[in-house]
């Protein structure tokens, strides 16, 4: 069986040089949580807990209406091939420094295992180890890399690689006497990737190109963005060092330490989680492969706004349930709405075949389906007309 063994912000992955994410206080947030997460992942993975996924992925978003920072966690087993946290921060995260961010991100991590350990049985105790493990190394990861002998067996070669503040790390290249281990030479830091994967594959490309040259390339994602050079090389006068950087790092705030530390707040959410709130969700929906059903997936999303808008969420506040979960398929042999219903979950199913769709308008016929959707809600819970559609 899976243990968890992976915790870490969403998108995994990125170029130094642009943002994570178009929101400049959540892309703080994801490059911040990089190095905690790395951290917390190498300690959850030795507890051996068990869990049908290996994987909590973790979703930042800037709610500048907060001023705290609210963290949520899915209890309920979902078909995802991983476990999903959300992180909601303030405007005012940015403001704070690069550890008190750290901290806090951290809070949200911790808590929101603890919560899943609550629902999944799982010794809630044994993870202070993990909160520990974080804080005793400065909430900054750091790995090497083994040691390559030289041709001449007489020097090894091995790469030291840290993840800071600013969710990119730096990899410093480094040769040592192979007899006592005495470090001779060391280059300056190059730009690396941003995560312990990339420190591995960037590891992977120390090269010796004689004895008195070694080399490794520093920044390592997918072929396309890959490149780089740091460089030892030694002559009459002793080792030299090169570093040539693929990409530039984009900073990030240094903060005011004066400030006072953000609120955590942690909750569970799904069916159930007995903290949940009712609450109306759209939760996507696919596969899109045509401009007409992108099109049409623009003009229902737009109509889902306004069926989970306030006085909708108050709507659904009546039914006694605590989610309505509504997701559309482009496919199926016909057009229809189904629903299925558990315990505290409604979950409606719109199957829309591409070809039934409209050519021209499709707000229209998307209005018609999102009707149609009220009144298998209505049908299923006994609630009144949905308070923001013409007819429920």
């Amino acid at each position: 069986m899976p243990v968890l063994s992976l915790v870490h912000p969403w998108p995994a992955q990125g170029r130094a040089d642009r943002p994570t994410d178009a929101d400049p206080v959540a892309d703080v947030a994801i490059r911040g949580c990089r190095s905690v997460a790395e951290l917390y992942s190498e300690a959850v993975a030795g507890l051996g807990l068990p869990s049908r996924v290996g994987e909590l992925r973790l979703f930042h978003r800037h709610e500048p209406a907060l001023d705290h920072v609210r963290a949520t966690v899915h209890v309920d087993p979902g078909p995802e091939g991983f476990e999903v946290g959300h992180v909601q921060v303030p405007t005012a995260f940015a403001d704070r420094t690069p550890e008190a961010r750290a901290q806090v991100l951290l809070d949200a991590m911790h808590g929101m295992v603890c919560r899943l350990a609550a629902a999944r049985g799982w010794d809630v105790g044994a993870l202070e180890r993990c909160r520990r493990h974080v804080v005793e190394r400065g909430m900054e990861y750091h790995w090497s890399s083994q040691p390559k002998a030289s041709p001449d067996r007489r020097h090894t070669a091995y790469a030291e690689l840290r993840l800071p503040p600013d969710g990119y790390g730096r990899v410093r290249l480094l040769v040592a006497r192979r007899d006592d281990g005495t470090v001779v030479a060391s280059s300056d830091e190059a730009l690396a990737f941003c995560t312990s994967q990339g420190f591995r594959r960037s590891a992977a490309s120390l090269r010796w190109s004689g004895k008195d040259h070694v080399s490794l390339v520093p920044y390592d994602w997918v072929p396309a963005v890959r490149g780089g050079l740091v460089g030892l090389t030694r002559d009459a006068d002793g080792w030299h060092a090169s570093v040539e950087d693929y990409l530039a790092v984009r900073p990030v705030p240094a903060g005011d330490p004066g400030l006072p530390a953000l609120d955590v707040v942690v909750e569970g959410a799904g069916a159930t989680a007995p903290e949940q709130v009712p609450e109306v969700t759209f939760v996507g929906g696919g596969p899109i492969e045509s401009r007409r059903v992108e099109r049409f997936h623009r003009a229902f999303r737009a109509e889902m706004h306004r069926f989970a808008s306030p006085a909708g969420q108050e709507w659904w506040g009546d039914s006694g349930l605590r989610l309505l979960e509504v997701q559309i398929f482009y496919g199926g042999d016909r057009p229809r709405v189904r629903g299925r219903r558990t315990d505290q979950r409604l979950a409606v199913f719109v199957d829309r075949p591409g070809d039934s769709l409209p050519i021209g308008d499709q707000a229209p016929v998307a209005r018609e389906v999102v009707e149609e959707v009220a009144a298998l809600v209505r049908r299923r819970t006994g609630l009144g007309p949905h308070p923001g559609l013409s007819r429920g």
